[in-house]
């Protein structure tokens, strides 16, 4: 069987399990609530050095402190809201161990039902900064949607610094999902990967310090499409949820009926037309290449931190050549 983190509860010993791990044999799943009271049972566990060492160490393996070190999680009260956010997203859970024969004891963190305690909390905020993942210069106006633990949302985007800062935000995580209104392929960057310094770069044009920039960009991951016979502009667009116009931008700048004629002979290598004369995919085009805009999606990034998104130019598509 694997090692495992353990916690004690006097009789009861508990395995704390990764996302994937199976339970293991004899022992059985424990529910361990959520919000406030999940947090309030294991801040009881954390009392005990042992407890509390352990969980310290999950919080900072799963990357909820990693902009700061081990030691800075100093009061048992943040381990176990840390920890809370780690089990109530589901990254982490509980099963109990068997008892020796006979043996009665508690179920998991049994404490007295006390209501949760009335203080004036901080409020929260989250920041985010995108980067070039090669000259790690800030990205300015690129739009995103977070989404917060509670269900909220908020749409912003990135200023002059490549900064959101956000604040008044809900406990727990955030998603962060791109904007693809408006998405072409000369504004459209690749998420390449998360985490790095904050970058000091100054922003390449000058401009008031947090303004959003009047340039739009987009995030986003970019699918292609090797067309089939039969299938048409509308029908690819339908397939992606996408509408024509949507497509035709993304690709090739234009929504011109003629220009995107004149594109799908040039760039597709479309070759064949329909009744009324216009072009229809077929497999003998070649590239026979459509791009797609797909979203991205960045999950669980905890608030109270600071993030970081690298990101990098989409390669520009490669124009067909032909003879006549």
């Amino acid at each position: 069987m694997p090692l495992h983190h353990r916690l004690r509860d006097g009789l009861r010993e508990y395995v704390i399990l990764e996302l994937q791990d199976l339970i293991p044999e004899d022992h059985e799943p424990v529910t361990v609530g959520w919000g406030w009271t999940l947090e309030h049972r294991l801040l009881q566990l954390a009392r005990d050095d042992s407890n509390l060492r352990t969980l310290r160490s999950l919080v900072y393996a799963h990357g909820h402190a990693s902009s700061r070190p081990l030691t800075s999680l100093r009061s048992a009260e943040d381990v176990a809201r840390q920890a809370a956010s780690l089990f109530s997203f589901g990254l982490l859970r509980l099963a109990r161990a068997p008892l020796p024969q006979h043996t009665v004891a508690p179920p998991f963190a049994e404490t007295p039902e006390v209501a949760p305690p009335v203080e004036d909390a901080e409020p929260l905020w989250l920041r985010l900064q995108v980067v070039d993942d090669v000259t790690d210069a800030p990205i300015s106006g690129i739009q995103l949607r977070i989404q917060f633990s509670d269900a909220s949302e908020q749409q912003t985007t990135t200023d002059s610094e490549g900064r959101v800062d956000l604040k008044d935000v809900p406990a727990g995580a955030a998603d962060v999902l791109s904007v693809l209104d408006g998405a072409t392929l000369d504004n459209t960057l690749a998420l390449v990967r998360t985490g790095g310094p904050w970058s000091q770069q100054k922003p390449a044009k000058a401009g008031a310090k947090g303004k959003a920039s009047s340039t739009k960009r987009v995030l986003a991951r970019i699918a292609e499409h090797q067309v089939r016979d039969g299938e048409t502009l509308e029908s690819v667009a339908e397939m992606y949820g996408l509408t024509v116009e949507a497509l035709a931008k993304f690709n090739w700048g234009t929504a011109d009926p003629a220009e995107i004629q004149r594109y799908l002979l040039l760039e597709v290598g479309c070759v064949q037309k329909d009744r009324r004369g216009r072009y229809v995919f077929s497999s003998e085009d070649v590239p026979g290449i459509l791009r797609i805009p797909r979203p991205v999606a960045v999950s669980r990034m905890a608030v109270e931190q600071s993030h970081i998104l690298r990101v990098k130019k989409v390669p520009e598509p490669r124009p067909y050549l032909f003879s006549l």
